[in-house]
């Protein structure tokens, strides 16, 4: 898969280094604006998960400072600029699991992993099965959860372009929740997730303007801001 450094730096004016295989591309990231690998042997997820990432896979990790904003918003921000990207350079449609999951046919197609290493400075790190070898993920067992683009390799510059223009755009406007909501299948699905310590299991009923997700338990609800929520498939509530 060939990822054009140089059409990279000039359609978003920001340093650009694409790598081979890495261990993680947020390693590799130093002084570059981007980093973009092909393979990581070593991706990370959100807590201590590991991210599998396999050769046909676009792993970029982005760097933007002087961010004012909640934080608890940047990350679902970047799951629409994912949408939109995939939407303009593939015609695919996309939808979004609160709060870091693009999804596809039902399975992930994208992880989206954002860390602050101080203040006003984020890195924001984004793993797309884009030209995957479905096989990947069948002889990883993954098959089930896991799913590809499929996409040409001819057309991965032009998403990398895309991609880091929109994720720019953006995390530099107010979150735009109402879209968010409607594209979200998190959204009015019983969830279980844990709360003060304790596993706790109610309807999710929308994701607030502060990126929260609001979940009814009885007649309280409670706003879950971080941590693993997991969608229920069994005994749902209608």
């Amino acid at each position: 898969m060939i990822i054009d450094e140089k059409r990279i730096k000039k359609s978003t004016g920001m340093t650009v280094r694409v790598v081979d295989e890495c261990s993680s591309a947020f390693d590799e990231i130093g002084e570059f604006d981007v980093v973009i690998a092909k393979r990581q042997t070593g991706g990370i997820g959100r807590g201590d998960h590991s991210f599998f990432s396999p050769y046909g896979g676009i792993y970029l990790v982005l760097r933007l400072t002087g961010l004012n904003i909640d934080a608890h918003t940047l990350t679902p921000s970047v799951g629409l600029a994912v949408h939109d990207a995939v939407k303009a350079v593939t015609g695919s449609d996309t939808l979004l699991k609160w709060v870091n999951d693009v999804i596809s046919d039902g399975k992930k197609l994208c992880g989206i992993l954002c860390k602050s290493p101080r203040r006003g400075e984020y890195l924001i790190g984004v793993g797309v099965n884009y030209s995957t070898d479905i096989a990947e993920f069948v002889n990883a067992g993954l098959s089930d959860i896991a799913t590809t683009l499929d996409a040409p390799e001819m057309t991965a510059t032009d998403f990398c372009v895309t991609l880091i223009n929109r994720i720019i755009k953006l995390a530099r406007t107010p979150f735009d929740h109402k879209r968010y909501n409607a594209l979200c299948i998190t959204v009015g699905k019983t969830v279980e997730f844990t709360y003060g310590g304790e596993t706790m299991r109610g309807l999710a009923e929308r994701v607030e303007r502060d990126g929260s997700l609001i979940v009814k338990i009885g007649s309280a609800t409670v706003a879950v801001d971080a941590g693993e929520v997991t969608v229920v498939h069994r005994c749902e509530t209608t």
